[in-house]
C-alpha cells in the first residue's frame, strides 16, 4: 500500500583442538591481516569450516541412532511449567528475559500474542488496531531498533524457527502463527542475540514466541469472548491424550471479528487452525505444527503530530462515501490488508547423555494484498496489451495494460464514461484530505451530470518458503562443551500491483474484477545460508563461551513483464563473532558480560527500489552503487547480573551498540558523494553510517506473599544518529526510540481460584521526526483484570475473566515513521467464559 500522507578474549590451545572452531578463527585472523591477499585461502578454509559443522550436525543425528541414556532430554523446544519461568531469564550471558503467567493473564485471549511481552524491560509494542487487529499500524521496539512499515531490525522466531521477515510488503510477524492461548511463554533476547536464532534482521536480538505441547489428558476447551466495537471471539481446543503409543496432539480454531476503534467504518476478521503433535520414544522426540491464519484488516492512517494536537480521536480516515473520488480516497474500508499464511514444521529432536541434536525441515506459504483507491483513474503510456509470458493471469483480462508508467488521470466522465475536463478557470479547491487537490479534484468545477471516476489498487504479495534448521550440541568434557549447527532457506516472492476501476463511486468502492492496468510484476528469490558454531567452557563457578557465524544471502531479481534486466545482489557477511563470561558468586547471585556482532542481510526491497529503473545498459553509476552497498550490523555489549531466590527476582543489564552500515535512500543530487545517477533513478540506496545506543534495562519480581506479587522493569535508552546525511544529522536522536519507560504490575492469586491484578506502563517523550523538531508527549496506561475458575464435576473447570486495556481511555501516539504517527488504542474491554470438558 502507498500512503498517500507522505504515501575478543585469546584462544587458547583448548580450542584449536577443536577442528570446527580452529578453521573459523583461522579464517578471522587471516582476512583481518593487512598484507594477506588470497580471498582463495579462506574461502576455502571456509568451506572446510563448513563442512564440518554440517558434518559435525549430521554425524550427531546419526551417531544418536545408537546412543542410549535412561534421563533423555526431550527436545530443545519443549513446553516449559509456566510457573517455573520467571523474568530474571535464563543463565547465559547475554541480556534475556521471558514472559511469565501473569503477564498472559494481562492480556485479553483475543489479544496478539506481540503484546505479551510489552512489559519486559526494553520492549515497547505499539499496535494501532483492536487487540492488535492491523499489522499496518503495528510497531515494536528494542533499545532503537524498529520493526515497522519502513525498518525490520528485530528478528522473529517462532518454536525457534524463522518467521520469514516483518515487513508488511511480503513479512508474517508471530501474530499469524499462534493464538495466545497457545502460547507456553516468549523469549526475549535484547541485543546480544542467540548465535543459532535463524534470522538475517536480528540488529537489535530476537524474540522467540514458544507453542505449548499437547496436554496428557484428553478433553476439550471452549470460550466465548466479548468487547468493545462489536468484538467477538471464539475459541475452541481439543487435545487428544495418547492418541498413539507415546503420541499426544492438538488441533485449535478461533475466529475473532471487531470494528475499527476510530469513527464508525473499517472492520477486522481473522480465522486460525493450528495443530501439533509430540511423540516421545526413548532417546527422540518428534514434534510436528501446522498452522493456518487468514485475516482481513481495515487499516489506520498516520498523522502528524499538530494533527493530533488538533483532535487526537481522529486519525483523518472518513467513515462515509460522498462520491468525490478525492475526499474517497480517504475512506477507511478501501484501506485494507488481506494475508493467508500457511506454515508447517517437522522437528526431530535427540536428548542423550553427551549428545542432544535435532532437525526441523519447514514450510511457510503466504498469500496477500494491500488494497488503496486513488481518487483517479490512471492514463497509461507506452504500455502494451499483451499478456507476457511470465505473468500469471490473476485478476487480468482482454483490456488489461501490462507495464508502462503513468502519464496522468481523470476523476470524472461524462455519462457515456468518456473523460472530462474541468472548467477553465475554476478556481473551487477541495481542502480535504491531505491539504486539498486541484481544480479536477473537485466536482464544482465540471458541468451538470458529471459523474465520479476512480480505481481500487491492488498490491499483490505472495511468498514460498522452504527451510531446514539443524544444530548439535555435544559435551567433550565434563567443562567442555561444542554447540554448532546450520540454516538454509529459499524465498520465493512474487509482488505486483494491478488497477481496478470502481463500479460507481457514488455508491460503494466494488471494483471490476478485471484489472485494466497492470502496473508491476516482479519476482524475488532469496537464498539464505547460515553455519555457526560455539565452544563453551566451564571452570568451577565460571563459564565462558565464544563462537563464530556467517551468512551468505543471494537475492535475484525478476522483471516478469521482461522489460527490465534481471539483476542480483550478494548480502553475505563478514563472519561474525560473539563471545561471553557469567560467573555465579553465590548460588544466588550471577554476573554476566557479552558480545555479539549482529547481522541484518540486504533487503530484497532495497534492489526493488533501487533496480527498479536501473539496468546494465544505461544507468552503470547507478547499479556500481547498489553493488558497493554492504549489509546492516551492530556490534552489542551487555554487562549485568542476575539474582533469583525463592521469593525475589531481579536483573539489571547496561549495553552499548554500535549500529554500522545502515542502509537509507538517498535522493538524485544528494550531498553524498554528489553523484548524479542520470536516467530515470530519482533515489538509490547507500551505506550512510548508522546509530549508537547507550543504556540500562532493570526488572524486578517478587513474591510479597502466598498471593501477591509485585513487578516492576525500568528502561533507559539514548540512541542517536552517529553521521549526517540528507534529512538525517549526527548527534540528533534516533526517531521514535523511546528514552525512558517503566512498568508496575500488582497480581493476586489464590487457591480458590481468584486471579486479579493491575498494571500501568509509562513511556516517556520521544522525539519523532529526524529533525528532532516533533518532541512526542509522554503517556501512562494502565491495565486491569480478574478472573475467577470453578471446578465442577463432569467438567475440568468454568473460568470466567475481564480484561480491560488501557483503563483510562487515554489518547497518546504509539508507532510509526519519522514524521508520521499512529494513534495508540483507546480502552478495550472484553469478557470471557471459558469452560474444559
Amino acid at each position: 500500500m502507498t500512503y498517500p500522507y507522505s504515501r575478543q578474549p585469546e584462544w587458547g590451545d583448548g580450542m584449536r583442538t577443536i577442528p570446527c572452531v580452529h578453521n573459523f578463527l583461522w579464517i578471522f585472523k587471516m582476512t583481518n591481516t593487512p598484507d594477506y591477499n588470497s580471498a582463495n585461502g579462506a574461502g576455502v578454509a571456509f568451506l572446510k569450516s563448513l563442512l564440518c559443522s554440517a558434518a559435525f550436525v549430521g554425524a550427531a543425528l546419526f551417531i544418536a541412532t545408537d546412543a542410549r541414556s535412561e534421563d533423555a532430554d526431550m527436545g530443545a523446544y519443549d513446553d516449559v511449567a509456566l510457573e517455573e519461568v520467571v523474568v530474571t531469564g535464563k543463565p547465559v550471558a547475554y541480556a534475556n528475559n521471558a514472559t511469565d503467567n501473569v503477564m498472559l493473564e494481562q492480556k485479553a485471549p483475543s489479544a496478539s500474542v506481540l503484546s505479551l511481552i510489552d512489559n519486559l524491560p526494553g520492549i515497547f509494542i505499539a499496535e494501532g488496531g483492536t487487540f492488535g487487529s492491523d499489522d499496518w499500524s503495528t510497531t515494536i521496539s528494542i533499545r532503537g531498533f524498529n520493526v515497522g512499515l519502513q525498518e525490520q531490525q528485530i528478528g522473529m522466531t517462532i518454536d525457534g524457527l524463522p518467521n520469514g521477515n516483518s515487513n508488511y510488503g511480503g513479512g508474517s510477524k508471530a501474530n499469524r502463527y499462534t493464538d495466545s492461548e497457545n502460547i507456553a511463554r516468549v523469549d526475549v533476547s535484547q541485543g546480544t542475540s542467540d548465535i543459532s536464532s535463524p534470522s538475517h534482521e536480528a540488529l537489535g536480538g530476537t524474540i522467540n514466541f514458544v507453542t505449548n505441547n499437547p496436554n496428557d489428558e484428553a478433553g476439550a476447551t471452549a470460550a466465548v469472548s466479548l468487547g468493545n466495537n462489536n468484538a467477538q471471539r471464539y475459541f475452541f481446543r481439543y487435545d487428544t491424550g495418547e492418541i498413539l503409543e507415546n503420541t499426544h496432539a492438538y488441533i485449535s480454531y478461533s475466529r475473532t471479528d471487531n470494528d475499527a476503534w476510530i469513527g464508525n467504518a473499517g472492520f477486522a476478521n481473522r480465522d486460525h487452525i493450528a495443530a501439533k503433535f509430540v511423540t516421545e520414544l526413548e532417546e527422540w522426540t518428534l514434534t510436528g505444527r501446522f498452522s493456518w491464519d487468514n485475516a482481513h484488516e481495515d487499516n489506520f492512517q498516520r498523522i502528524s503530530l499538530g494533527q493530533f494536537e488538533e483532535n487526537p480521536h481522529w486519525d483523518r480516515l472518513t467513515d462515509t462515501l460522498t462520491g468525490i473520488p478525492y475526499v474517497d480516497q480517504a475512506f477507511r474500508e478501501s484501506w485494507s490488508t488481506l494475508r493467508t499464511n500457511y506454515f508447517i514444521y517437522l522437528r526431530a529432536s535427540y536428548g542423550g547423555d553427551k549428545l542432544t541434536a535435532d532437525i526441523t525441515p519447514y514450510f511457510h506459504i503466504q498469500k496477500g494484498r494491500g488494497d488503496w483507491a486513488p481518487q483517479y483513474v490512471a492514463l497509461i503510456a507506452d504500455g502494451s496489451s499483451t499478456k507476457p509470458s511470465g505473468v500469471r493471469d490473476l485478476h487480468t483480462g482482454a483490456g488489461t495494460v501490462y507495464g508502462g508508467s503513468l502519464a496522468g488521470g481523470y476523476s470524472f466522465v461524462d455519462a457515456a464514461g468518456t473523460p472530462l475536463a474541468p472548467t477553465d478557470g475554476c478556481t473551487a479547491r477541495l481542502t480535504f484530505p491531505y491539504g486539498g487537490g486541484g481544480a479536477g479534484d473537485n466536482p464544482a468545477c465540471y458541468e451538470a451530470g458529471a459523474n465520479p471516476a476512480s480505481s481500487y489498487r491492488h498490491t499483490h504479495y505472495n511468498k514460498q518458503r522452504l527451510g531446514l534448521t539443524a544444530n548439535a550440541e555435544y559435551e567433550f568434557a565434563e567443562s567442555n562443551t561444542l554447540k554448532a549447527g546450520l540454516w538454509w532457506e529459499r524465498a520465493d516472492r512474487d509482488e505486483s500491483r494491478d488497477w481496478h476501476k470502481i463500479i460507481d463511486p457514488r455508491t460503494s468502492h466494488k471494483f471490476e474484477e478485471a484489472a485494466y492496468w497492470r502496473q508491476y510484476d516482479r519476482n524475488f528469490v532469496t537464498s539464505t545460508f547460515m553455519l555457526y558454531a560455539e565452544d563453551t567452557i566451564r571452570l568451577d563457578d565460571l563459564t565462558v563461551r565464544g563462537g563464530v557465524r556467517k551468512y551468505f544471502v543471494d537475492i535475484d531479481r525478476k522483471d516478469n513483464f521482461g522489460i527490465q534486466n534481471d539483476f542480483s545482489k550478494n548480502s553475505n557477511s563478514d563472519i561474525l563473532f560473539s563471545a561471553g563470561a557469567l560467573y555465579n558468586v553465590t548460588e544466588d547471585l550471577e554476573v554476566f558480560a557479552g558480545f555479539a556482532q549482529n547481522f541484518a542481510a540486504i533487503k530484497d526491497g532495497v534492489v526493488e527500489g533501487s533496480a527498479g529503473t536501473a539496468n546494465s545498459t544505461s544507468n552503470a553509476a547507478a547499479l556500481a552503487a547498489i553493488e558497493a552497498i554492504k549489509p546492516e550490523t551492530a556490534d552489542n555489549f551487555d554487562v549485568g547480573f542476575r539474582y533469583s531466590n525463592d521469593w525475589l527476582r531481579a536483573n539489571l543489564t547496561g549495553y552499548y551498540i554500535k549500529f554500522n552500515n545502515r542502509i537509507t535512500s538517498i535522493a538524485t543530487g544528494d550531498s553524498v558523494g554528489g553523484i548524479d545517477y542520470g536516467g530515470e533513478v530519482e533515489s538509490i540506496y547507500l551505506n550512510v553510517g548508522g546509530v549508537k545506543s547507550v543504556g540500562a534495562e532493570a526488572s524486578l519480581s517478587a513474591d510479597v506473599s502466598d498471593n501477591w506479587n509485585i513487578f516492576s522493569s525500568v528502561t533507559v535508552n539514548d540512541s542517536e544518529y552517529t553521521d549526517s546525511t540528507g534529512s538525517i544529522v549526527k548527534g540528533n536522536k534516533v526517531a521514535l526510540a523511546s528514552e525512558f519507560m517503566m512498568v508496575g504490575t500488582l497480581s493476586y492469586h489464590n487457591d480458590k481460584g481468584v486471579r486479579a491484578g493491575v498494571s500501568a506502563k509509562h513511556v516517556g517523550k520521544r522525539w519523532g521526526d529526524l529533525s528532532n523538531t516533533d518532541r512526542l508527549p509522554s503517556y501512562t496506561l494502565v491495565d486491569l483484570w480478574a478472573g475467577y475458575t470453578l471446578e465442577m464435576n463432569g467438567m475440568t473447570n468454568i473460568d470466567l475473566g475481564l480484561n480491560v486495556n488501557n483503563l483510562a481511555d487515554k489518547r497518546y501516539l504509539g508507532g510509526g515513521t519519522p514524521g508520521g504517527y499512529f494513534i495508540g488504542t483507546g480502552r478495550q474491554v472484553m469478557a470471557t467464559i471459558k469452560v474444559g470438558f
